[in-house]
Order: C-alpha cells, then structure tokens, then sequence
C-alpha cells in the first residue's frame, strides 16, 4: 500500500483524490495497517469506558484478534466503520471486566459509526497524520521548509510572508525571502491537501474520487481543499 508520506511535492495547483488503487482489507498486516489510527480509537473507547487504562486493555483485544483473524471476510467499505465496530465489541467485553458497581452505563444501542465524536476522532487522527507525513517531508528536503511555513500560517493566519520569513529563519535557520516564502506556503497547502486525500483514501475499500469527496464533506476536511483544484 503506498505511503502518504512521498517526499514528491505536488507540480501543479492540483491534487489527486486517488493514487491507490487498493483497498485498507488488502493491507498486509490488518493489525500493523490498524496500528496507524490507535489514536482515534483510544479516545474513543476512554470515553465509553471512562479510563484510559481500560482503553488500553480493549485496544490490546482489538490488536489481538487482527493478529490473528486479520480483518475476516466481512463486506468492507470503510476503514472507520469496521473499526468502530471493533471498538463497540471492545467495549461490550471491557464491561464484563469492570466490577459491576463500577461499570460506565454505555447505550449501545445509540453508538453509531457517525456519531459526532468518533468523527470529530477520526478527523483529528487522519489531519495529524497528515502533519507528520508534512513533516517528515520537510525533514528529507529542509530548504523547503513546508511543513515550518504552513505550520506558522496555520497557528497564524494574519502573518505576512515577510512574517513567515522572519519566523522560519529563525525556528529552522532557512532563509527565504518574501516571494519564496508565499510560493512555500502555497506548495505546502497543496502538499497538505494532497497528504488528506492519501489518507482518505486509503481507509475507503474501494477508493474512487467521488468516495473520497463524500468523506471530505463528511468529516468536515474541506478546509484542506479551500482553493485547490481535485483531479479525478
């Protein structure tokens, strides 16, 4: 499965809502691919269970039976969905752990897949991983510092490109000047947007481009595609 943190920066204004062509279900490894997005399922299972250390031991289940069943033969769609249940039928066993007195009274049956949460979750885990894609992209190229500049103009967004110029020279020791500065910014969030749509697509089982803008709308990212142009 490709990896969304190709050091290639975008050549165009453009992003490609699909570079894979194969499913999350063909991963490998199904606890290794899972790995990825322990984040999101952890605050997710802390919240039902009211204890991170429960949520650990439910998450500890979870890696285990992909271990050893992988993701089975069920009708895949979406990565978060799949998952969402694990973390429903995590939780359910996590129960019976608990002394009954100290047990989180859970309504299973009000848990859905699109629940506010577990998208808010979601979302968070698959923009962080996009940031650190960014990063280790600046890291294998430091005179573009794209993940410095967009960093800065994101917990910024009144800075000029002389203020991002000044701020990158002095966190990262690059020096750039006015028009790199924009041109840098104007890369990264092209870059960023790019890393998003990776990562969408990588948790859908059948990646296609109209998929992967339904779940940019779902997940609230349409942000990371303000002003860029999706290519099919």
């Amino acid at each position: 499965m490709p990896d969304a943190s190709s050091p290639t920066p975008p050549n165009s204004n453009a992003v490609t809502l699909v570079r894979t062509s194969q499913g999350w279900s063909q991963a490998d490894s199904a606890a290794g691919f899972v790995l990825r997005y322990l984040a999101p399922m952890r605050r997710q299972l802390a919240v039902l269970l009211k204890s991170t250390e429960q949520a650990d031991e439910g998450l500890k289940m979870i890696i285990a039976h992909l271990v050893s069943a992988g993701f089975g033969d069920h009708k895949h769609d979406r990565l978060r969905d799949f998952l969402f249940r694990s973390i429903r039928s995590a939780a359910r066993k996590r129960l019976n752990e608990i002394p009954e007195n100290k047990r989180p009274d859970i309504d299973f049956d009000q848990l859905q897949s699109d629940s506010r949460d577990w998208l808010r979750y979601w979302r968070e885990g698959l923009l962080e991983r996009a940031w650190r894609a960014l990063e280790r992209i600046e890291h294998a190229t430091p005179s573009r510092p794209l993940y410095s500049v967009l960093h800065c103009a994101t917990t910024n967004p009144q800075a000029t490109p002389s203020m991002l110029a000044i701020q990158i020279a002095t966190e990262t020791g690059v020096q750039i000047d006015e028009l790199n500065a924009e041109a840098t910014l104007s890369d990264a969030r092209r870059m960023f947007a790019q890393l998003v749509a990776d990562e969408i697509s990588e948790t859908l089982e059948n990646p296609v481009p109209a998929d992967v803008k339904q779940e940019i709308k779902s997940l609230g990212l349409g942000k990371a595609f303000a002003g860029i142009m999706a290519k099919q």
